[in-house]
């Protein structure tokens, strides 16, 4: 049996609080993008660096897990789901004129307004970490929201 400490994680160079922060900030703050989030993190921990990749990545991760912990919980019914809400945007996108705006938009990085409805989702997955940080102590926030994760899911969160 191995035992981690809350705050690490395997193969990560920043404690989980660090993470939680970052992806808290820039779900909750939809005018404030990866870059302003990585420079505010690195205010408040006092990090030399930190990267505007890091944020996306560990809000990919963040996102990976809330939806794994979502399909075991719920299972083939949410596969069917994401099956027919991908099947119904494809549909709207093969619809309209390639020459359009919308068809650009593939090529494109995506914009505040095209990352919204993912932020609101981590912004209510990240709800009970957000809540508490707002009290000041980021570190206990970061320690109730994983122990709350692993007797819920009984799964590491990244």
């Amino acid at each position: 049996m191995l035992v981690i400490p809350w705050f690490l994680i395997p193969g990560r160079a920043y404690p989980i609080q660090v993470y939680l922060y970052a992806c808290g900030l820039y779900s909750s703050s939809p005018n404030l993008g990866q870059r302003g989030v990585a420079k505010a993190t690195r205010a408040i921990f006092r990090l030399g660096k930190f990267s505007h990749s890091t944020v996306s990545r560990s809000f990919k991760a963040f996102e990976q897990s809330r939806k794994k912990a979502l399909g075991q919980r719920f299972g083939e019914e949410l596969e069917v789901s994401y099956d027919e809400t991908s099947t119904l945007a494809n549909a709207a996108a093969d619809s309209g004129d390639k020459n359009d705006e919308a068809a650009h938009t593939l090529k494109r990085f995506p914009s505040v307004m095209d990352t919204a409805e993912r932020r609101k989702e981590m912004a209510v997955f990240l709800q009970r970490f957000l809540s508490a940080s707002k009290e000041g102590d980021i570190e206990a926030a970061g320690r109730q929201f994983v122990k709350y994760w692993h007797k819920k899911t009984q799964r590491l969160l990244l």
